[in-house]
């Protein structure tokens, strides 16, 4: 806290003067009683100022040290009460060496709101000196939210805003159009020069003509000329202008003048703002007005005008940087990217330097149009224009969802590279794109950076949802938690948003348990009890259903409908997919009729009936999912996509219908469904079962030819196993030939297929050289997949071979290696060899 005494002894120069003076009048009189009595008399106990107890409780200070000590150490309500007792306060005033330290610590506190309430008891006892040394003294740090803070203290402080404590928040806020606009409007009229001054450089920044006019119709009309020249000496700054025409504001009548075109462009009275700038005449006419009726015609949708309005302003030598990036917006906006990129272009050629708008307007077309190499290409322009990207800059490449890796690393790079602090939004939007990209080492590094500098106590709910989702993906549910808690101590209010997040963290990480726990806690409290919405309840019945406990899943429902949580569409079909997993499909009707009779009645959709498809499928109930089908189709709602008819054929290959799979088939062509290879692989698993392998075989042909399809491998080993339950090894063996030839790579299930039926089949000498393909010995040598074979298919071919004690077991093992065993763990089709 050194710098806020020492920006507080800038301030109160006078009242340091006056205490000096009297005490060197003290030490004088005290030099002339020692002379003459030539001793010191001590002042009575009694007369002394009360002491309180130090922390250690072994030494005595004054209240107003403990005080202090306090508001260091963070005991912000022991603070605040300790100065209520101070004399000074008592007599009306809080000490001008205690007050700034009081405001900031409010200011910084974890809840700013309860500080607040706490420090209100103060209110008219703080002079306006000590809120400008606490606003210097952040806007020196840069502290963009503790500048915020103690702006919304003054009010319910009744506090006054010094002109010096506007001007530094106004600089703070240069990049804040909303909170410059704020300023403005509370600040009384006419405005502080300097403070004026400060805010016409921020508008002359960021183009920003509103605020501008505002600004001129609230200052003293003996300040309007000199803050003429600071906001034309901004503009230059910005613009270039060169041999052009020097920038002109006009007077407070054109600052007038420019409100009234600007309003009625807004309202969309196009002809009545044209009338308005015809009416000022060729001879008053400025940069500035020029900049206002392009405005309106932007905001009125002509183009046309707009662009006639900038020929004359570049004829007549007004066209600015301003002009330009409102031409460039207006033709993005119209999706002439070609027109705006010609007239930044044409910025260098005038003599005019772009600014940050310039560019961004180009970057964020080329972001929404995925073109990194594009979006860099602007990045890298603006560099060698002298312009270093800034936190606009780097929010508008993040938020990009296309976004790989490296373009992550590289737009933090540039975070890195700029002095400004990130604030709790853009930290949030660096959150979900290091989640989205699963980059969490870098997520890692800017969190810690963040809370560096100071931010962690800047989170917002949603931000702490986006981190807490992050960590979720990255299955760091220690970290989650300590999130969780973070977020509490800090009073910080969860929103639906945010308990949505922690919830699905939890259950995504199959802690469906403690999500309950958590939603249980949320139920008692009355301040949370409206956070727990059909969502979560569905996040965790999802949970609870693919862990197939059906009675849990059941619990809840129960449970939300007793807390008038109305179920929904996605609950009722997480329910029903419990439900045919759990293989419980007697509970479905009860479910259906609670659908119809809610209030209001849920409708079932298309994901309801396959849902019920498949779960009646799976149960061997194919003839009640066909009636259900129809029922559906007369419904006249829905019609089958390709996974209902997938399940429908499933259910034909487990039942061994194929006369229905092949009537299923034809409708399903008929309807414009196309097959996939998990349609193809049903059908040749249903004909191989059903002794019809050459139609499996002209099955494939056709579809293959009608479709253009590529036939993939799982649809390849469903028909080798048809072709070894059809005893037709050596077709079996044959496919496995067309395979390779057609470049696909068989998996570790094809092996363990080709090597288990070539061992059923008598055929031991081609069982072995199936496992040394598997392995990468002999026609697969040398290729970089070796998917190997399981470990009992590796025993049925050991114990062909005479045992694993037999030479040729040995042998076969030694020249398969030691890993030709596919591990275990990895999920079929990825298994490899050594």
């Amino acid at each position: 806290m050194t710098s806020i005494d020492a920006a507080l002894a800038t301030n109160a120069m006078e009242f340091l003067s006056v205490v000096w003076v009297e005490v060197t009048m003290a030490s004088l009189a005290a030099l002339v009683w020692f002379s003459v009595s030539g001793s010191i008399v001590l002042p009575k106990q009694g007369k002394l100022s009360p002491r309180l107890p130090c922390a250690g409780g072994s030494e005595q200070s004054s209240p107003f040290q403990t005080a202090t000590k306090a508001l260091r150490q963070g005991r912000l309500s022991e603070g605040i009460a300790l100065v209520v007792q101070l004399p000074e306060t008592l007599a009306g005033t809080v000490p001008a060496s205690i007050a700034p330290r009081l405001l900031m610590a409010v200011a910084k506190a974890s809840s700013f709101e309860e500080a607040l309430t706490e420090l209100k008891v103060l209110a008219g006892k703080v002079e306006a000196r000590a809120l400008e040394a606490a606003i210097l003294e952040a806007s020196k740090n840069k502290d963009i939210t503790a500048c915020r803070h103690l702006q919304a203290l003054a009010v319910p402080m009744l506090i006054l805003k010094s002109s010096r404590a506007l001007e530094a928040l106004a600089r703070v806020y240069a990049a804040d159009i909303a909170m410059l606009r704020i300023l403005v409007e509370d600040a009384e009229a006419p405005l502080a020069q300097c403070f004026a001054g400060a805010v016409l450089e921020a508008c002359a920044a960021m183009q920003e003509i509103d605020l501008a006019v505002d600004v001129f119709e609230k200052v003293a009309e003996v300040d309007a000329a000199a803050l003429r020249a600071v906001a034309e000496k901004a503009s230059q700054s910005v613009g270039k202008p060169g041999a052009h025409k020097s920038l002109k504001y006009g007077s407070s009548s054109d600052a007038t003048l420019a409100k009234e075109i600007r309003a009625s462009g807004k309202a969309g009275k196009l002809d009545a703002a044209l009338k308005l700038f015809d009416q000022a005449g060729s001879q008053s006419r400025s940069a500035f007005l020029y900049n206002t009726v392009l405005d309106a015609c932007i905001e009125c949708g002509s183009v046309d005008k707009a662009a006639n309005y900038f020929s004359q302003a570049q004829s007549n030598g007004f066209a600015d940087v301003v002009s330009y990036n409102l031409m460039m917006k207006a033709y993005l906006a119209n999706e002439n990217e070609s027109a705006a990129a010609n007239l930044l272009g044409e910025l260098a050629e005038k003599g005019l330097s772009a600014s940050h708008s310039s560019y961004h307007g180009l970057l964020n077309a080329r972001v929404c149009a995925h073109d990194h190499k594009g979006a860099w290409k602007l990045v890298v322009q603006m560099k060698a224009g002298g312009l270093s990207p800034n936190m606009i800059t780097c929010s508008i490449l993040l938020k990009c969802k296309a976004n790989g890796v490296n373009e992550i690393s590289r737009i933090l790079e540039l975070v890195d590279a700029t002095e400004a602090k990130m604030d709790d939004i853009f930290f949030a939007t660096v959150v979900e794109a290091c989640a989205r990209t699963n980059c969490f080492d870098l997520l890692s590094k800017q969190t810690t950076k963040f809370t560096r500098e100071g931010g962690s106590v800047l989170l917002t709910a949603s931000t702490y949802g986006s981190m807490i989702k992050a960590y979720g993906q990255m299955w760091d549910v220690k970290r989650v938690w300590e999130l969780w808690g973070e977020m509490t101590s800090n009073n910080v209010q969860p929103t639906a948003i945010t308990l949505g997040c922690m919830i699905e963290a939890l259950v995504s990480n199959r802690r469906t348990a403690e999500a309950w726990q958590l939603v249980q806690q949320m139920l008692r409290e009355d301040i949370t009890r409206p956070l727990v919405n059909t969502v979560i309840y569905s996040t965790i019945i999802k949970g609870f259903a693919q862990m197939k406990e059906i009675g849990k899943v059941m619990t809840l429902y129960d449970e939300m409908r007793a807390h008038g949580c109305q179920a929904n569409t996605i609950t009722y079909n997480t329910i029903l997919n419990a439900f045919a997993q759990g293989g419980a499909m007697d509970r479905v009707p009860a479910l259906l009729e609670d659908m119809k009779t809610a209030s209001p009645a849920v409708e079932p959709d298309i994901v309801t009936y396959s849902t019920l498809v498949k779960g009646f499928c799976n149960s061997g109930c194919l003839d009640r999912s066909l009636e259900l089908v129809k029922e559906m189709c007369a419904s006249g709602k829905f019609v089958p996509d390709e996974v209902m008819y997938n399940s429908l054929l499933d259910g034909c290959a487990k039942e061994q219908r194929p006369d229905d799979a092949l009537k299923l088939f034809d409708e399903m062509k008929k309807s414009g469904v196309p097959p996939s290879n998990y349609t193809l692989s049903m059908l040749v698993k249903l004909m191989g079962r059903c002794r019809r392998l050459n139609q499996a075989f002209s099955l494939i042909e056709e579809i293959t030819s009608e479709y253009n399809l590529k036939v993939n491998i799982q649809v390849y080993t469903c028909l080798i196993t048809a072709c070894f339950n059809n005893r037709q090894a050596f077709k079996a063996i044959a496919l496995h030939d067309q395979i390779i030839k057609e470049g696909l790579q068989p998996d570790e299930m094809t092996y363990n297929v080709l090597v288990q039926g070539c061992l059923k089949a008598g055929l031991v000498d081609k069982a072995v050289q199936m496992a040394k393909c598997a392995c990468g010995v002999g026609a697969l040598k040398g290729k970089s997949m070796r998917p190997g074979i399981g470990e009992r298919c590796l025993a049925e071919l050991t114990s062909a071979l005479g045992g694993a004690a037999s030479s040729a077991a040995k042998a076969l093992r030694a020249e398969l290696g030691e890993h030709c065993v596919a591990p275990k763990g990895k999920g079929k089709g990825s298994f490899k060899g050594r």
